[in-house]
């Protein structure tokens, strides 16, 4: 008996998983989100969203919604991924999904860390915590390293188109 067993099979799978828990788990922050304008004074509530005390303020709002865009983006970009994925198992490859899914998952990588590092540098300045955004050169979960992924997302899609249009060549040529 002979099965579709690939070597993405598994990260087909994990991926299932990972968006599954991703969905679950930001989910429940927004709803905790969404939550803390009624409940300010909730201490549990607080500590565990990272929002010391909450006022009905421009800044703190602008806050709350740009975590949410964040997390929908984030919950977007691991959709994207997530359908590559697929399109690799279903149909040929160097596809235009394919090319532009790519580069718009490497450019939502690039988009949503930007964001996220602004996002960081303001909410301490409004809660007033001197921890630096910091770098982390040296580590898989440091904003350069996501940088570097989004752009290589960007790369690969021109390299599939590359070989799309070399494949389309070679066709013409038989």
């Amino acid at each position: 008996m002979k099965t579709n067993e690939t070597p993405l099979q598994p990260l087909k799978w994990f991926i299932n998983f990972i968006f599954i828990i991703v969905l679950i788990t930001i989910g429940l922050n927004i709803i905790g989100i969404l939550f803390i304008p009624f409940f300010p004074e909730s201490k549990i509530l607080a500590d565990f969203l990272l929002v010391p005390n909450f006022k009905w303020e421009l800044p703190i709002i602008g806050l709350i919604i740009t975590s949410i865009l964040l997390n929908i983006g984030f919950i977007f970009s691991l959709y994207v991924f997530k359908k590559i994925i697929s399109s690799l198992f279903k149909s040929p490859l160097f596809t235009e999904f394919q090319i532009s899914s790519l580069k718009l998952l490497g450019q939502l990588i690039i988009i949503l860390v930007i964001i996220k590092t602004v996002f960081i540098i303001f909410s301490n300045m409004i809660f007033g915590e001197s921890e630096l955004v910091g770098i982390h050169i040296f580590s898989f979960d440091s904003k350069l390293m996501a940088i570097c992924m989004g752009l290589f997302f960007i790369y690969l899609s021109y390299v599939f188109r590359r070989a799309k249009e070399l494949k389309e060549e070679n066709d013409l040529t038989v």
